[in-house]
């Protein structure tokens, strides 16, 4: 292993917890869950520019964020087409305009990240690179944050990358998961405070049962309820909603 090598993932390791995406057919299969369309592309974590490259052979304008300054350095020369902008992610000023994301996170800032993604307006779909425990829950809807979102974007889980696939290597495995917009919302936005509430307060309630925290939280008696609030789909949790305001 040369000493350029080994001092990037040395540098990855120690500043940033930063895990350098390698394979590139896992960079081929991300940009290929794109939806085709013209819109502009925002890339979270760009580090090396591995899916920088592929992301500019799409034709479509690219804004590169990278918080280290190492590498954002080296992909305004590697990567002249690209918007480089060095900054944090969770610093970053999306573009009003319309545009997509697409994101290796950090898996330390992965809630985080997700949770800032989803308050903003701007982007259509999401294609994002996670912890595979992560993506296969969001995707389920066993998370309070993905019911808390439910109504208003659809998550699905693309497939599992092994831990191999990222320098340095990760103790966990990688998930893609991509996030879209729903064009008709399962409730108006207007509602996403409250209902945010709502589910907060039955994912914590006390009971025996989803049903018997339905009760509590609210006074209503339902049946039909399954188990548990993790058990609930996007569009359930929207009737339930619905039901006991």
């Amino acid at each position: 292993m040369s000493s350029r090598r080994k001092s990037a993932r040395d540098r990855a390791r120690r500043e940033l917890g930063q895990n350098f995406l390698v394979d590139r057919g896992v960079v081929r299969r991300l940009v290929g869950l794109l939806d085709p369309s013209p819109l502009p592309i925002v890339e979270l974590g760009a580090g090396r520019g591995a899916l920088t490259r592929e992301l500019l052979g799409t034709g479509r304008p690219v804004t590169a964020v990278e918080l280290d300054p190492h590498w954002a350095g080296a992909l305004r020369e590697t990567c002249p087409q690209a918007r480089v902008v060095r900054c944090d992610m969770l610093a970053f000023r999306f573009p009003a305009e319309p545009h997509v994301v697409v994101g290796n996170l950090p898996f330390g800032i992965t809630t985080a990240m997700t949770r800032r993604l989803l308050a903003l307006r701007g982007w259509s779909e999401a294609v994002l690179l996670l912890q595979w425990e992560v993506a296969r829950k969001r995707s389920t809807g066993g998370t309070m944050l993905t019911a808390q979102w439910a109504p208003w974007y659809e998550f699905r889980c693309c497939g599992r990358v092994r831990a191999s696939s990222f320098r340095p290597v990760p103790a966990v495995d990688g998930g893609v998961l991509k996030v879209h917009r729903r064009p008709r919302p399962l409730l108006p936005l207007v509602e996403v405070k409250r209902y945010q509430r709502f589910v907060g307060a039955v994912f914590t309630g006390r009971g025996r049962g989803l049903a018997e925290v339905v009760r509590n939280v609210t006074g209503h008696r339902l049946r039909g309820l399954p188990p548990l609030p993790r058990d609930l789909t996007a569009e359930s949790w929207a009737d339930l909603y619905t039901a006991t305001r």
